[in-house]
C-alpha cells in the first residue's frame, strides 16, 4: 500500500515538473542545463506512463521501460548539473555505459516475471541510482564556484543521503537475496521518502542555483564596465568604501597601513578618436585596461571611472611606492604599439596620486577630489607625467593652492 501510494505521488510530481521543464527548455533554447534537466523528468514521466500500462503491454517492455526510466533520468540530471557547473564530461560517459550494460539485463530477466529477477532488475536500477547520485554529489560539492555554494553543498548533501539509501537497498538484496521491503522495511520506509523528496528538492534545487547565478551575474553588470570589464563608477566606489572602511578599522587598532588612489587619464584621447574612430578608441582603451591590470598585484583594484580615466587603489602602499609603480606604468605606456583595428598607434597617460597617510578624517569622495587635483596638476606640467598630492594642511589663513610632489 505504502509503495502504491509513493508511486502516485511521484507520477503526479514527474508529470507536472516534466511540464513545467519542457515549457522552460522550449523558451530558453540556448540553455543546456535545463534541456538536460527537461530531458530527466520526461524520462520520469515515460516512466510512469510505462507503468500505468503495464496491463496492455508485453512484461519485457512495461518492466523494462517503467524501471530504466529513473536510470535515464538521473543520467540526464548528472548532465544536466554538469553542464550548469562547465564540468564533468567525462563522468557522464559512466552514467552511459551503465545504462547500455544494464538495458540487456533489464530486458533478459523482465521475461517470466520470477520474483528472483523482478528482485534483481530492482537492485541493478538502485546500483545504477547509487552510482549516479554519487557522482553527481561529488561534481557539485568539488566545484569551485562561490556564486552557487550554497545550493551546491545542499544538493550535494542530500544526493549523498539518496545514493546511501541506494546502496544500502544493494547490501541488504547482495546479503539476503530478498528486496529490502520484503525483509527490512525501514529501509524500504527510507527509500519511498528519498524518492518522494527528491522529485521535488532536485529541480527546486536547480532553479536555486539557476537564480543565484542570475543574481551574480546582474550584481556584475551593475558593477561592471561593458567595454573594459573593470569595475565601473559604482564598483570603485564600493571598492573605494571597502579598503576605507578596512583602513579606518585598523587604524582604530594602531596597526593601519597606508593605501595609495591613482587616477589616469588618456592624453588627448579626443584627437585618438577623430583619427581612429571611436572603435579605434574602444580598441586602446581596453588595452590600456589590460596593461592596468597586469602590472599591479592581484590584490589591487583597477577600474574605469568613465570615459578615457581609470582608477587603481592600491591597499598596503605608501605614497612614495605608488609613484614608483605608476612611473613604471607610464613608461611602459609610452613604449607601448596599442591595436586601433587598423593600425598601431601609441599614447601617453597623466597620472595623479594620493595617500590616506595616517588621516582618519578621510572619504572616498576626499580621496579620489585629491587625485583629480594632482591628475590636473600633471596636464598642466605638459602630460604623461605623474604627480602627488600632498597631503600636509595649510596653516590657517593660508591661501596656498595645495602642493604636489613629481614621480
Amino acid at each position: 500500500m505504502l509503495t502504491h501510494a509513493i508511486g502516485l505521488i511521484q507520477d503526479i510530481q514527474l508529470t507536472c515538473f516534466a511540464a513545467v521543464f519542457v515549457l522552460m527548455a522550449v523558451i530558453d533554447r540556448g540553455n543546456v542545463s535545463l534541456r538536460w534537466l527537461a530531458g530527466a523528468y520526461v524520462a520520469g514521466f515515460c516512466g510512469a506512463a510505462f507503468d500505468w500500462a503495464s496491463p496492455v503491454l508485453p512484461d519485457w517492455l512495461s518492466i523494462t521501460f517503467s524501471t530504466l526510466a529513473a536510470p535515464v533520468g538521473y543520467a540526464c540530471l548528472h548532465a544536466g548539473f554538469a553542464a550548469f557547473v562547465r564540468r564533468g564530461a567525462r563522468t557522464r560517459w559512466v552514467s552511459v555505459a551503465m545504462l547500455a550494460i544494464s538495458l540487456p539485463l533489464y530486458l533478459k530477466w523482465s521475461i517470466g516475471q520470477h520474483l528472483e529477477q523482478i528482485d534483481r532488475i530492482t537492485t541493478l536500477a538502485d546500483l545504477c541510482l547509487a552510482v549516479q547520485t554519487a557522482l553527481t554529489a561529488w561534481l557539485l560539492l568539488s566545484t569551485r564556484d562561490e556564486e552557487t555554494a550554497w545550493p551546491r553543498r545542499v544538493t550535494g548533501v542530500f544526493l549523498i543521503a539518496y545514493s546511501a539509501v541506494e546502496f544500502a537497498r544493494v547490501i541488504v538484496f547482495l546479503s539476503a537475496g530478498q528486496a529490502p521491503g520484503r525483509i527490512y522495511p525501514g529501509v524500504e520506509l527510507a527509500s519511498g521518502i528519498v524518492y518522494v523528496v527528491s522529485c521535488s528538492v532536485l529541480p527546486l534545487a536547480f532553479i536555486w542555483m539557476m537564480n543565484v547565478r542570475l543574481h551574480a551575474h546582474m550584481a556584475r553588470q551593475m558593477t561592471t564596465d561593458p567595454l573594459t570589464e573593470l569595475l565601473n563608477r559604482r564598483g570603485l566606489e564600493h571598492a573605494g568604501d571597502v579598503e576605507l572602511a578596512r583602513y579606518l578599522r585598523k587604524g582604530l587598532r594602531g596597526t593601519a597601513p597606508e593605501f595609495a588612489v591613482v587616477l589616469a587619464d588618456v592624453d588627448h584621447f579626443k584627437q585618438l578618436n577623430d583619427a581612429f574612430g571611436h572603435a579605434g578608441g574602444d580598441s586602446v582603451l581596453r588595452e590600456a585596461a589590460t596593461l592596468f591590470r597586469g602590472m599591479v598585484r592581484e590584490t589591487d583594484v583597477v577600474g574605469r571611472l568613465g570615459g578615457e580615466e581609470f582608477v587603481l587603489i592600491l591597499p598596503e602602499t605608501r605614497a612614495s611606492e605608488a609613484m614608483m609603480l605608476v612611473e613604471r606604468l607610464r613608461q611602459h605606456i609610452e613604449l607601448h604599439d596599442f591595436s586601433t583595428g587598423v593600425a598601431r598607434t601609441r599614447i601617453t597617460v597623466s597620472f595623479g596620486v594620493t595617500a590616506s597617510g595616517a588621516r582618519r578624517n578621510i572619504s572616498w569622495t576626499t580621496l579620489l577630489a585629491e587625485a583629480d587635483t594632482a591628475l590636473y596638476a600633471a596636464k598642466r606640467a605638459g602630460r604623461n607625467a605623474c604627480r602627488l598630492h600632498s597631503a600636509q594642511p595649510a596653516a590657517p589663513g593660508d591661501p596656498r593652492e595645495p602642493s604636489f610632489e613629481t614621480a
